[in-house]
């Protein structure tokens, strides 16, 4: 019933995106700004909030971080095997690699989390702190893979620095996280009125994610390639909480905080992939069937995680 609990909500919501999309009841222009709406202004608000009023370990996030690095990393070789052995073309590759690795941890991950555990203390702040070196990673990795198979590469050294730095910098998550913590570290708090703003948008924020992956969700030409976007999908939401696993295990970490990292790393593909994909010239088409695919095998390994306690 935990298992119901937890995961039912946030699949509901994001079936009835895809439904409110599918009817009309959003248009297209509605549904890229509430995926916007909620990259901008809820999510940030979210982490913003619960960062600056969080109380945590800094250990305990410094490990919570590595692992989820550590596992991403290891992924990324899974990725790169597969795509060997599958003999993707270079443009293909760097879709791949990127679906394979890249999580969708804000969207989906912190959902699930504050469904099945929110109510036990502490999981709430290492769940958002951890995030943020997190979201670095992420980007540099995704950038890197990308830059390495597509023609940008072939572009002035300038230029592709800029792109780097741009994408690195403007991120809206990352910059509520750095804010966040900035603020947590001096003791900052924000006046009552803000904080109120912020807390009231950030409790819209995890229905609005949800809402906007479901709205963004296309399974149209899902066939082509399919065996390609199922390889990709299935390292990501089975091999990589795999690797997580052994190195929870290896590195005894607390039952509480194992979930917290597995539930990372068995959320599916992240949407901004395949902007990223379209951006670096990369194959957004298989990037695109990659976030669908592997959104639907997350339920699978989802439940199994949130029914075993990790």
């Amino acid at each position: 019933m935990h298992v119901l609990n937890s995961l039912l909500p946030v699949f509901f919501i994001i079936a009835l995106g895809k439904l409110l999309c599918r009817t009309g009841f959003f248009s297209a222009d509605l549904s890229r700004n509430l995926n916007r709406l909620t990259y901008w202004v809820a999510l940030p608000a979210l982490l913003l909030d619960k960062v600056t009023s969080a109380s945590f370990d800094s250990g305990d996030v410094t490990r919570m971080s590595a692992l989820l690095i550590a596992a991403t990393l290891g992924s990324v070789l899974a990725g790169y095997l597969a795509a060997l052995i599958l003999r993707l073309k270079p443009r293909s590759t760097g879709a791949f690699v990127q679906g394979a690795a890249r999580s969708n941890n804000a969207f989906i991950g912190l959902p699930v989390i504050l469904y099945a555990m929110g109510s036990i203390p502490g999981v709430e702040a290492l769940a958002t702190v951890a995030l943020a070196p997190a979201i670095v990673f992420y980007n540099v990795l995704s950038i890197s893979v990308l830059l390495a198979h597509s023609d940008r590469k072939q572009q002035s050294r300038i230029q592709t620095i800029r792109l780097f730095i741009k994408q690195l910098l403007s991120n809206p998550l990352l910059i509520s996280c750095a804010a966040g913590l900035l603020l947590n570290f001096y003791g900052i708090r924000f006046p009552t009125a803000i904080q109120q703003a912020l807390s009231a948008l950030g409790g819209a924020s995890l229905a609005l994610a949800l809402l906007s992956i479901g709205s963004s969700l296309s399974f149209r030409g899902i066939g082509n390639g399919l065996f390609y976007s199922l390889t990709a999908s299935g390292i990501k939401v089975f091999v990589q909480p795999l690797i997580g696993l052994g190195l929870a295990l290896l590195w005894n970490l607390p039952s509480a905080e194992r979930q917290i990292l597995l539930i990372y790393l068995a959320c599916p593909t992240a949407v901004v992939s395949y902007v990223l994909a379209d951006i670096f010239d990369s194959d957004k088409e298989l990037a695109a069937h990659i976030i669908v695919v592997s959104t639907l095998l997350s339920a699978v390994s989802l439940s199994i995680i949130v029914a075993f306690g990790g």
